[in-house]
């Protein structure tokens, strides 16, 4: 079988077609001795923790038919210049652990490999039209979805109770906690990040924006369309009226805050979870999680924030074994259950048959024995679908996190989506891609 880039129709211009054809050309002829043997084992890169108990679960019951695994760093700190760079020698591995919004950048490069015609029915079925949408590039899939990343509500018991607060369900409700919250106790109800652009862009997919689309031969592009609006308006607000700690994740400044209780909410997707009380283990017992509030009362749907990918790479001469490991991986319940061993991971898998496996592997201590498995399971089904990132979108975050972070300065949210549009077609245009603004 033979893999093809994304649709010449829907993805690429004519020109970028012919220079990828020809990228692909050199690159399969350097791979031949870059990859070595066919029959050899399947090579595997991932920043993931504990893919090494997952390679070794694998290795142990299918001893013929082994997977090599090497450790990378995250695409942001450099993960991502180094699978680039490597499928361009023809060094790059048979399998590559990604984030969803780095897919379409890598597929129009020609380094991920379309594999639609891989995938098997039981997959197909297993992980359900709300993961798809995160592995596919105009109707086609370069990448198996991991996990889901419903939006969720992390919050303080003691702090909410403390001062009256009831949990909000919608968005105007979360407003009021945050000014009756800030007025009692000076205490900010959540924060803002500057740094953390898949968060806002898990607010405008709720609120039904649609940053990047494909139509046609074009990619139409609109980072202020009326949902989005609503949502950069609607936290400037909440900004303007001091209401939220502007800080950016990860940082001392936010870890202190929550450590010392100055900040009672985070909003976060599952895997954020356990990160969430690594962090701050001195709070443990005083959180629970609750749904994201929602924009009105119609039919409630959320935004992801952030999930992982699993990708051939289009070199590859073993697709094939990758795509039974793949399958493995992705669906069984031994799988999440090697791969979540360490007690560290609240990751939600995809496959429906991977769930309860994995809710046996983190401990809910932190959030005083709460189902969260079950609450994340009600909520992963109002994901929305059909969300398309752009194919720059590492060079569109940093440019997005720049003007985010002259907030303090007086920049508006408005102001540093415009710039970040701006500044994200001149990148679009130059990989040859017709692009047109709404």
């Amino acid at each position: 079988m033979t893999s093809r880039p994304p649709s010449r129709r829907g993805v690429l211009a004519a020109g970028l077609w012919t220079a990828l054809a020809g990228v692909g050309a050199t690159s399969c002829a350097s791979a031949s001795a870059g990859q070595g043997n066919p029959d050899g084992p399947v090579t595997f890169w991932s920043a993931l923790r504990g893919t090494d108990t997952l390679v070794a679960k694998w290795n142990a019951i299918h001893p013929d038919d082994p997977v090599d695994y090497s450790p990378m760093t995250s695409g942001l700190a450099g993960g991502n210049a180094k699978l680039s760079n490597a499928a361009r020698a023809g060094n790059a591995p048979d399998i590559v652990t990604i984030v969803d919004a780095d897919l379409p950048s890598f597929a129009i490069d020609g380094v991920c490999a379309d594999i639609t015609d891989l995938v098997t029915p039981r997959l197909r079925t297993q992980l359900g039209p709300q993961a798809w949408t995160n592995g596919k590039l105009d109707g086609r899939v370069y990448g198996i979805p991991l996990d889901l990343g419903p939006m969720l509500l992390a919050y303080r018991t003691d702090i909410f109770d403390a001062h009256r607060i009831d949990v909000p369900t919608t968005w105007e409700e979360f407003h009021e906690a945050a000014r009756k919250l800030k007025r009692q106790s000076g205490i900010h109800l959540t924060t803002f990040h500057p740094n953390a652009y898949n968060v806002l862009a898990g607010h405008a997919m709720q609120s039904g924006g649609r940053w990047f689309a494909i139509e046609g031969d074009s990619w139409v592009v609109d980072f202020l369309d009326e949902p989005t609006r609503r949502v950069a308006d609607y936290w400037q607000k909440l900004m303007d009226e001091d209401l939220l700690l502007v800080a950016p994740g990860s940082s001392q400044e936010w870890m202190s805050a929550l450590a010392r209780g100055r900040v009672a909410a985070h909003m976060v997707g599952p895997w954020g979870l356990a990160a969430l009380a690594s962090s701050v283990p001195g709070t443990s017992g005083r959180w629970r999680v609750a749904p994201l509030p929602q924009w009105g009362t119609g039919k409630p749907v959320l935004g992801t924030d952030g999930v992982s990918l699993h990708a051939i790479t289009a070199d590859s001469p073993r697709k094939e074994r990758a795509m039974r490991f793949l399958e493995w991986m992705s669906t069984t319940p031994e799988a999440i259950t090697a791969r979540l061993s360490s007690g560290r991971s609240s990751l939600f898998p995809a496959a429906k048959n991977q769930v309860e496996a994995a809710s046996r592997q983190f401990k809910t201590d932190f959030y005083d024995g709460q189902d969260l498995y079950g609450l994340v399971t009600d909520q992963a089904r109002l994901l929305r679908t059909g969300w398309t990132w752009g194919p720059r979108m590492q060079a569109t975050a940093t440019s997005l996190h720049n003007g985010l972070a002259r907030l303090s300065y007086g920049t508006k949210i408005t102001e540093a989506l415009r710039t970040a549009q701006a500044e994200t077609l001149p990148d679009m245009r130059s990989l040859g891609l017709k692009v047109r603004q709404t």
